[in-house]
């Protein structure tokens, strides 16, 4: 019996340590996301709308999103987040987050966002060579990202030298 109650007592830590560092992550990336929306030129007549953060696939990252949205702006626009089940079909997106759980369907979010000024963000490595303009990577419980400069440029938006320098140019 003992032995039960030990067994199901580590079970419990490791399930908490688990969740806690999940949730870490999600604030990390959900900062990130912020700081990529500060350091992009956006289009001059986006001035004085809402910069919309759309999240497909990571209920984690959004609510960390809607918590800052509450408390931060990107300069002078206010962020308004929502979340989206597909990758296409979706309302005016600055930025989109395309979640783990979803990276397949990132080729699809591309084809349907052309034309399109939206800054597609993944939560998987190696993304960007799919037509993602940025793609995070954790390595040893560290969060970078790739960025790829021509990606972005093809949407239309200007990617500072600052952003450029903090990631892992993939182009």
């Amino acid at each position: 019996m003992l032995n039960t109650k030990k067994i199901l007592l580590v079970g419990l830590i490791t399930l908490f340590a688990l969740s806690a560092s999940a949730q870490g992550m999600a604030k990390f990336q959900a900062l990130f996301i912020y700081n990529f929306a500060k350091n992009i030129g956006w289009p001059a007549g986006d001035e004085g709308k809402d910069l919309v953060i759309t999240v497909i696939g990571d209920s984690e990252v959004e609510s960390q999103l809607v918590g800052l949205s509450k408390t931060q702006k990107v300069g002078s626009r206010n962020v308004v987040v929502k979340s989206a089940a597909a990758a296409t079909g979706l309302v005016k997106s600055d930025i989109i987050y395309l979640g783990e759980s979803k990276s397949n369907l990132v080729s699809k979010l591309v084809s349907a966002q052309e034309g399109n000024p939206s800054l597609i963000v993944t939560g998987k490595s190696g993304l960007c060579a799919n037509g993602a303009g940025i793609s995070f990577v954790a390595k040893g419980g560290k969060l970078n990202f790739e960025i790829s400069n021509g990606n972005i440029s093809k949407k239309g938006l200007k990617v500072s030298n600052k952003l450029l320098q903090l990631g892992t140019a993939v182009d």
